[in-house]
């Protein structure tokens, strides 16, 4: 009868010292369960924050000798998030800025019409560009119909901030959204090449007037080199509270043809 105590005492003994030795394993990565053995149980998995570690226990198969379950594992590495907070856009993994110099060829009561302007803007994780921009009228676009004694010019310009979502911006070539919106300023002046028999000055104002504008456009952009890119692209100008002589707000609602320099840091 005082054997059944020691054996009791001697598998208590044996058990504590499995466990003592399941800590000291020296895991290896993808070791894969025999074929000839069977599953007993579904797998117990343990995750850290570099590597997931999953245990499979086996039943010995016919042709082993084995009175103990087979313990197997394998180790599924997984990469660290670098940070913990969600957003719409995805975690912050980089951002960069840019300035740019734009150039838009496009039509003003069927005349061409040229504007410059600038850009300049945040992009967030190689993905959505936010940003300020603006762009002033070349003054070339000549009018004889809205002074019946004087020829005039149409000056102003326009801008506001604007979103640029970006697809693709790791190929050479890729593709971009560009939406802004924003306010301007369009009026005539006289044309100072042919002021002089009016004894008037070449700012004198014939009309004027402030408008709201919104310009989605398109844009296929290249990248020339690291911190230097190329766009070409096509946009919709649409304009509100434009009130001009012989002008409506329909004139300056154009399509806009563009190329804009980009460096930065992107």
């Amino acid at each position: 009868m005082k054997l059944i105590p020691f054996l009791s005492l001697l598998s208590l003994s044996a058990a504590f010292g499995t466990m003592a030795n399941a800590q000291t394993i020296t895991y290896k990565a993808d070791t894969t369960v025999k074929a000839d053995t069977i599953p007993a149980a579904q797998p117990e998995e343990k995750s850290d924050s570099n590597k997931t570690i999953k245990y499979y226990e086996t039943l010995p198969s016919d042709r082993d000798n084995r009175d103990e379950p087979e313990r197997h594992y394998y180790v599924k590495s997984r990469s660290r998030s670098r940070s913990d907070i969600k957003t719409l856009s995805g975690s912050l993994n980089h951002s960069g800025g840019f300035g740019a110099l734009s150039f838009r060829a496009t039509e003003f009561r069927g005349q061409p019409m040229v504007l410059g302007g600038v850009r300049g803007g945040w992009i967030v994780n190689r993905s959505l560009g936010i940003g300020l921009e603006g762009h002033g009228i070349v003054p070339t676009a000549k009018f004889d119909d809205i002074d019946p004694q004087n020829r005039v010019v149409a000056v102003g310009g326009y801008g506001g901030f604007f979103l640029e979502p970006i697809f693709f911006s790791n190929q050479v070539v890729h593709i971009t959204f560009p939406v802004s919106a924003g306010a301007g300023w369009l009026g005539y002046v006289l044309d100072w090449e042919d002021y002089g028999g009016t004894h008037r000055g070449p700012n004198i104002s014939q009309d004027n007037d402030v408008f709201w504008y919104v310009e989605p456009g398109v844009d296929l952009e290249v990248n020339i080199a690291r911190n230097f890119r190329l766009d070409l692209g096509v946009s919709k100008r649409f304009t509100q509270d434009l009130d001009l002589a012989e002008t409506t707000e329909k004139d300056f609602n154009g399509i806009n043809y563009f190329l804009t320099l980009k460096v930065g840091g992107f």
